[in-house]
């Protein structure tokens, strides 16, 4: 998962074009975030009712931002996250989330931003193991109230919040 993270990386500053702007339009990310609320919420739930031990790996994520405004963003978070059932090796639910966002920048420094985001949308629940598969859609969201971001075009980022992408997530974003 590592390898694959940073192939992301290397692939986005490969295909953008790097230039110095003072006013960025556009903005795409990935990120990794453990304790993310379906597993969670996965995790809890099949403990206390079935008495199964499982085990989960974080929410990466993905990330667009259109900025109609300076201070304003509205975009898509796409983001995956798996949780591993001890009783078999094949049991698992997998998730996969979409969620429209909004983030807005209340402190913007040349090589330093704060802001907040908040995501709603649908998480899709992939069920998979000993019996047939199963799916399901459930409401799912993000509420990152601080994060932050340093650097110029490239920038690394940190946010504190919970919902689907995790409680800490951290990340790498390139805005053009």
């Amino acid at each position: 998962m590592k390898k694959l993270f940073l192939l992301s990386v290397l692939a986005i500053a490969a295909v953008l074009n790097v230039c110095a702007q003072n006013e960025w339009k556009h903005e795409v990310a990935i990120s990794y975030g453990p304790g993310a609320f379906t597993d969670l919420n996965s995790s809890f739930f099949h403990g206390v009712f079935t008495g199964k031990q499982s085990s989960y790996i974080g929410a990466f994520g993905a990330e667009y931002f259109y900025r109609p405004k300076s201070a304003l963003g509205v975009g898509l978070v796409g983001t995956f996250s798996t949780c591993k059932w001890s009783d078999s090796d094949k049991a698992r639910t997998s998730y996969i989330g979409i969620m429209p966002a909004v983030k807005y920048n209340w402190l913007y420094r040349d090589h330093l931003s704060m802001y907040s985001k908040l995501a709603l949308g649908v998480i899709i629940g992939v069920d998979s193991g000993v019996d047939a598969d199963k799916a399901r859609a459930t409401f799912g969201w993000q509420a990152s109230v601080v994060g932050a971001e340093f650097g110029s075009a490239f920038r690394g980022f940190l946010e504190l919040g919970f919902g689907e992408q995790g409680l800490l997530v951290a990340g790498l974003r390139y805005k053009f």
